[in-house]
This record gives C-alpha cells, structure tokens and sequence, in this order.
C-alpha cells in the first residue's frame, strides 16, 4: 500500500464510527456489539422487526413534531426510494408514550415507507441506552452495530448514504473518510471551518475512548481556529462533563447554545450536567 492510500485509510479508520454527546449515541451498546432484534408493535397494525436478513439494517430513533427528526426521516425516505432493490433493511422507532396521531402525523409528513415501531414502555430505548433524538443506526447482516449517526446539519443525508454503501461493501474506509472530510473550500473563513472540523471529529474519537483530556485539547484547538463553531464549544463541554467538571461544562454548553441555538447536543448535555 502506498504512503497516501495508508493515510487515507487511517484516516478513514479514525472518522469512519459517528458519535454522540457524553460517549455513545447508544450507551448500551458498542461499535461492533450485536443489537438484539426485537419485534415490536408496527404503527399499521402487527409486529415488526428492528433489523432485517439483510447486509445492511438502517434504524432511527426519532421523536413526532421536532424539526430534526422530520429532517432525518425525509432523507432516509429519499434513501429508501435510492436504494430500492437492494439488500438494504429500513425501520423506524418512536416511544410509545407519544399519541398516534402525532406520530402518524410525522410519519406522512416525511414519506417514510418503512415499518414504525412503537417501543411501548420504551423497553427497547432502555436496552440501547439512545441518548439523543434523532439517531440512525446501521448493523450489518450479523446485526452488528457498524455505525450510527446523530443529527447533523451539514452533509447529514450524504454521510448517510456513505456509511450504507459502507455496510454495503460498496465503498471502503478512503472512501468514507472523503465524505466526512469533503475538499478543502477555497474561501479562508471556510477554509478555517474545514480545519477545525477536523480537529473535532478527532476530539469525538477521543470523546468515544473516554479519553477526556484529549478530547477537551481538540475542542480547543477547534475553538481557537473558529471561534463561532458551536460544535466545538459542545465538544468541549462534553469533555469537561467526563472530567466531573460539571460547572465548567455547562458554561461550555451555554457557549454553544448561544451560537447555536439548535444545537441539540448542547442542550443534552447541559441537561445530562444538572442532573
């Protein structure tokens, strides 16, 4: 292998898992763990499955009437439409504390085809330990969990549609890592954003192997290079909250927060903080 196709694979291999606030999108299970395929009441009527005999089954968990859920169900409705014919399992998962009509409201918004399952007592919530809503996750066709992804606002549908070719096997790791990180842009203002972007997603690695410090050394590496990106800001806070330092964190979060006010992460953390 040569020189630049070693790094490109190494950095495939750092960026390739998404993240979430705290460490796990899902805290009760790790990258590479099996997901327990549980059938659950579907929206129309009977039961379905969470995964399917396929070589990738996608899951979200959203929630009906906030904004970043409809987003994240209408590109994996776009996804499904995409991907059809191919061994690619789609379903949807919402707490069954929330009324069916907002959830089929919801539901017919987005175009959504897939089976909505309805996690009565939110049982399936509590086994996966799902921190944040939305959340897609991918297993493979042994329903290993291969990734999972949180909202995000930028480049969201297309890192989707990478890590399901991903399980697919129709792209590999140098491939991923190109999505994640697209081109340099030629503006300097973008140009430092595509640089601290990259120091956050090596601060979220660090974030997911419990590495506080080095996570926190990231978030700050990103902050100094833009100041008004709010991610790093959450980033930071998320550190400082794995540190114990909770009152250093919520001022982090509140940072964040006051540059982006949707920052959904950031209001989970700050909430997961004065508890």
């Amino acid at each position: 292998m040569d020189m630049k196709r070693h790094a490109a694979a190494l950095l495939g291999a750092v960026l390739s898992s998404a993240w979430v606030p705290g460490s796990h999108a899902f805290a009760g299970v790790e990258l590479g763990a099996v997901v327990e395929n549980a059938e659950l009441p579907a929206l129309g009527g009977g039961k379905a499955p969470l995964l399917g005999w396929a070589r990738a089954s996608v899951f979200v968990f959203f929630r009906p009437k906030q904004e970043h859920s409809l987003e994240t169900l209408k590109q994996l409705a776009r996804l499904e439409k995409e991907l059809a014919g191919k061994p690619v399992h789609f379903s949807a998962v919402v707490s069954g504390a929330w009324p069916a009509g907002d959830v089929q409201e919801s539901v017919a918004a987005s175009g959504i085809r897939m089976p909505v399952l309805l996690d009565q007592g939110d049982a399936l919530y509590g086994k996966l330990g799902v921190r944040v809503h939305p959340v897609v996750g991918i297993a493979d066709e042994k329903w290993r969990l291969v990734a999972y992804q949180p909202f995000e606002k930028i480049n969201q549908a297309e890192v989707l549609r990478a890590r399901i070719r991903r399980a697919l096997g129709e792209i590999d790791d140098a491939d991923m890592a190109k999505v994640l990180e697209p081109a340099r842009a030629t503006m300097p203002g973008d140009d430092r954003r595509f640089v601290a972007k990259r120091d956050l997603n090596l601060g979220r690695k660090f974030l997911e192997r419990k590495a506080y410090q080095k996570a926190l050394d990231s978030a700050r590496k990103a902050q100094e290079r833009d100041p008004s990106f709010a991610a790093a800001r959450t980033l930071a806070g998320q550190a400082l909250t794995g540190m114990g330092r909770c009152a250093e964190a919520a001022a982090e979060f509140d940072a964040a927060l006051a540059l982006d006010p949707q920052d959904a992460a950031a209001a989970e953390g700050k909430k997961g903080c004065s508890r």
